[in-house]
């Protein structure tokens, strides 16, 4: 009996090293239903194999919902995106078919716009939540968007610009003169 556990032992200790949080618990999983199995032969108390078996299908409901959450990270922002862009085109055709007609939208045509607008709203909000909730940590966070740049303002508006590159012989000029060739 002990060899035998003991070629089990090295079989679980060979195998390769689980990459993933998902991956350890698919281990666990699987080795939870083989202790299962091999407890079906041997002579165990009833609730001591009721606990096991209660502990392999709460192993399996967490790996369900890993997988889920597995599933979510890695498929639910291209859809949420997706659904912002066919949204935001049907709005977009809503409202040209509502300016190209020259008619005031009817109710319901009001109705089907108001309701494709709410929805782009709430799915602009969703999107930003979606992310920060369902990031994959193995990815690095996407660069947040550069504020546009703003023109450099001098503190003392009268005093004239000066360039580093200009050369310090070269006074800037305080009151530009027009010439005119005109003889």
């Amino acid at each position: 009996m002990n060899a035998m556990a003991d070629q089990t032992d090295q079989n679980l200790n060979a195998a390769a090293p689980a990459t993933s949080h998902l991956e350890e618990v698919e281990k666990v999983s699987r080795d939870l239903r083989k202790l299962l199995d091999g407890c079906e032969g041997a002579r165990l108390k009833a609730d001591v194999k009721a606990q096991i078996e209660s502990l392999t299908a709460w192993t399996d409901t967490y790996l369900d919902g890993l997988n889920a959450v597995q599933k979510l990270t890695e498929n639910g922002l291209g859809t949420l995106h997706d659904a912002q862009k066919e949204l935001a085109l049907c709005l977009e055709e809503y409202l040209r078919l509502e300016d190209e007609g020259g008619n005031p939208a009817t109710k319901d045509q009001q109705h089907r716009t108001d309701e494709v607008s709410r929805a782009l709203r709430r799915i602009n909000m969703l999107i930003p939540a979606f992310d920060s909730t369902f990031a994959d940590p193995g990815q690095p966070a996407p660069d947040p968007v550069p504020e546009p740049a703003q023109p450099e303002v001098p503190s003392q508006p009268d005093q004239p610009e000066t360039s580093p590159d200009l050369q310090p012989d070269i006074p800037p000029v305080t009151q530009p003169e027009m010439r005119s060739n005109a003889a």
